[in-house]
């Protein structure tokens, strides 16, 4: 099995929440259009997509902090003295 990149899967995760985001914004519009009331969100507080994208905000967070423990920033700097 290949190991992939957590940064090319945090950006993939990213992509997805932007696609989640843009779906949950149009399905609200179109119940607002429609009258009508998501069954899932009238029954537990949260429609299907508002628990798609809590889920991928959560795996983003984990890769931030695999990536976080993978390729921690510099906060030095190096002089030509070493010093």
């Amino acid at each position: 099995m290949m190991k992939k990149d957590p940064r090319q899967l945090r950006n993939q995760a990213l992509n997805y929440l932007q696609r989640l985001l843009d779906d949950r914004e149009a399905e609200a519009m179109r119940h607002d259009n429609l009258g009508t009331r998501d069954p899932m969100k009238v029954s537990t507080g949260q429609t299907a997509l508002d628990v798609a994208v809590s889920q991928t905000e959560e795996l983003i967070r984990s890769l931030d902090r695999i990536l976080d423990r993978e390729c921690p920033e510099v906060n030095t700097f190096r002089t030509t003295c070493n010093g």
